[in-house]
């Protein structure tokens, strides 16, 4: 019996809580696909049509460029961080925030994660039930869609890494197909009437560009849960700037243009008007499926760093009724705000463990095997990622700012904060450095 259970944890292993080998590592491309995935889900498409119809479409793609640009660098500058230790996020954070302080971060992680993943349950099973409509003639129940996509999400997870990567590989060329073909559909409308905003908005370019970052913000933190598989700095590089800076971008911006376009921001119904019909159903079930994975797999991630004594494939099992049960809440509601709170919580985090290991550890690997000699928490870090999130508040509310962008005054001033008080207070290192 106990054969058979060390059996099965092998063959699901997943290095949640240990290095990557070597032997395992792969290119940068197919790790920026996973990422790229993520674009063409319904949070993604929403961003596009939202921020399209409050800024007009030239404004918009300056703030979806500018955005991807940040996000890029981040998750480039993040996932070395991954690739050099060859850890996931929520295990290195134990590092930097301690022992202790670390578990307030990733249970952060763990609900931001089931939030979207809650959303994209919701919506993916009103789009399913919306097809059987059409097909059938039957309205099938949400809350039974629901829990039969959460099960099969939830199985889906369970063979992690290697699925998620090959799922993600084949479907994004598909996707991408498809959204070109509703940018075509597009064309047939002026520039003029596309650069108009559809509705009035105390949206600033500010808030924009921050809501582009808040949309891809928590992957970017957790970019090491993916970029230790990665095999070199190269890759690491194409793994974030192909993802954040170009299929996103390019998502976003037909999305802008056919909401402008159709002057609706409701993502099915602007497919529709645009004769996608099928495509538009392919496009929002498969991206749905490898968005829903790509959060119950990151999330599964941080909670088994907060409790280790579970294999990681009943962790998922456990998150995915979690995540299953949230998605009967509708959490799309308020969507920019949900955006602006989840780049004001976790740009800082970024700041703080990117000048850990780079400034202060100067490149000196974190080693699962010295996690027993790192305090419990370090009051520094904790500091520094309070001031990072006040910095951004005031900033949106007008206060002050140092760039008119609240994610880059969080990360100009959260980053020095956190050097000068390890400088200052050493003793609150929590990492042995040898």
């Amino acid at each position: 019996m106990n054969d058979k259970k060390t059996c099965t944890n092998d063959i699901l292993e997943d290095y949640a809580t240990s290095p990557v080998p070597e032997d395992k590592t792969i290119g940068g491309v197919r790790i920026g696909m996973i990422n790229g995935g993520l674009a063409f889900a319904v949070p993604g498409l929403i961003t596009g049509l939202e921020i399209g119809k409050g800024l007009g479409l030239e404004q918009s793609i300056y703030a979806f460029i500018l955005g991807g640009f940040i996000l890029s660098v981040l998750g480039y500058v993040t996932g070395l961080v991954g690739m050099y230790n060859r850890l996931a996020s929520c295990m290195m954070m134990k590092f930097v925030f301690g022992r202790v302080g670390a578990n307030i971060l990733s249970l952060a992680f763990v609900l931001s994660l089931l939030g979207w993943y809650g959303v994209n349950i919701d919506v993916f099973s009103k789009v399913i039930q919306e097809l059987i409509q059409d097909t059938c003639d039957y309205t099938a129940t949400i809350w039974l869609l629901e829990i039969v996509i959460g099960v099969l999400i939830t199985l889906t997870t369970i063979l992690g890494f290697k699925l998620l990567e090959k799922l993600s590989s084949l479907l994004v060329p598909v996707l991408f197909l498809i959204v070109i073909y509703m940018l075509y559909q597009s064309m047939g409308y002026s520039a003029n009437e596309l650069n108009i905003p559809t509705e009035t908005t105390n949206f600033t370019f500010g808030e924009a560009v921050s809501a582009v970052v808040g949309s891809f913000i928590v992957s970017v933190v957790l970019m090491p849960d993916f970029t230790r598989f990665s095999a070199t700095k190269k890759g690491t590089f194409i793994a974030s700037f192909l993802p954040f800076l170009f299929i996103n971008n390019f998502v976003y911006i037909v999305a802008a243009i056919a909401g402008l376009a159709v002057v609706n921001n409701d993502v099915l119904q602007v497919m529709l008007a645009l004769g996608l019909g099928g495509f538009a159903f392919v496009l929002l079930i498969t991206s749905g499926w490898v968005t829903s994975v790509i959060n119950l797999y990151s999330s599964a991630l941080g909670l088994n760093a907060i409790t280790r004594k579970w294999p990681e494939w009943k962790v998922i099992i456990f998150v995915g009724i979690l995540g299953t049960f949230i998605a009967s809440f509708n959490l799309l509601d308020n969507f920019t705000s949900f955006l602006f709170g989840l780049s004001t919580i976790f740009t800082p985090v970024a700041a703080i463990y990117v000048i850990d290991f780079f400034v202060i550890r100067k490149k000196q690997r974190y080693v699962v095997e010295e996690l027993s000699a790192v305090s419990k928490v370090n009051v520094v870090a904790l500091v520094a990622w309070a001031v990072g999130i006040v910095v951004s508040m005031l900033t949106n509310q007008g206060y002050f700012t140092l760039t008119t962008i609240e994610v880059c005054d969080s990360l100009l001033i959260t980053a020095p904060v956190y050097y000068l008080l390890m400088k200052i207070n050493p003793k609150f290192n929590t990492n042995p450095v040898h």
